[in-house]
């Protein structure tokens, strides 16, 4: 059975747990935007639209046979801002991510059950209840979703939340990480989850757990699973 237990680590403390579309670099340029008025969520998909849109016509050979939505996840992937916050089943993946940078600040590993993101309440619309469960790439609530972000109207109007999303397994980093996302809708509320746990990793911990880690093959080879990331491996490995 699939695990709904997810993990997140970041090698330093952020004041919010956001994807790119929500950080601060993003937001300063969509800000510059001439579409969405005043209105910053709207600003923000413009310049989504604009992004992704190029990905997909500038990369169209790399892409071909890719659906709306894997387009979508190649391009958080390949370093997009989206909408997606990467989280992984693999509590060792995330404790890598906590100690690989930054060494002089204290990591931290996020966990939580991650259908309860999603609010016991919740409905699809009035009267429809919207189950707190975790959701695949070919969820019509995700499609449409991600949809959006390409200037595609969904058919049928759905209320915004975050979403957990298990994206499809596939050889390469989304597999080697366990990677799981959280997905999150335009225009949807921020959210908070009553089991999200917080491990803190201390600055002066964080080498000997990468050490610890390399001795259980957990290190950016495998975690990251490409040639460019192999390389690295060897040449620290050999301390050239």
């Amino acid at each position: 059975m699939l695990s709904d237990l997810w993990y997140r680590g970041v090698s330093k403390s952020y004041p919010n747990q956001v994807p790119g579309v929500y950080r601060d670099k993003f937001s300063s340029r969509a800000q510059r935007l001439e579409p969405g008025g005043k209105d910053m969520e709207k600003k923000r998909l413009y310049l989504e639209r604009y992004m992704i849109s190029q990905f997909r016509t500038a990369g169209a050979p790399f892409l071909e046979g890719y659906s709306t939505t894997q387009i979508y996840f190649a391009a958080q992937h390949y370093g997009l801002q989206t909408r997606l916050l990467d989280w992984s089943t693999n509590p060792l993946a995330a404790l890598f991510f906590a100690c690989k940078d930054d060494s002089a600040e204290d990591g931290f590993v996020y966990a939580m059950d991650a259908g309860k993101i999603i609010p016991g309440n919740a409905e699809v619309r009035k009267d429809v209840k919207l189950y707190q469960t975790v959701m695949t790439m070919r969820n019509k609530y995700v499609e449409d979703a991600i949809g959006l972000s390409f200037w595609d109207e969904p058919a049928e109007k759905r209320n915004p939340y975050i979403l957990p999303v298990r994206p499809d397994d596939a050889p390469g980093r989304i597999g080697q990480q366990s990677s799981c996302f959280t997905l999150h809708m335009h225009e949807a509320p921020s959210a908070t989850n009553p089991t999200m746990t917080t491990i803190q990793v201390d600055a002066s911990s964080k080498e000997p757990i990468l050490e610890e880690l390399h001795r259980v093959n957990i290190n950016q080879f495998t975690t990251y699973y490409d040639l460019d990331h192999l390389s690295k491996e060897i040449v620290a490995g050999w301390g050239c």
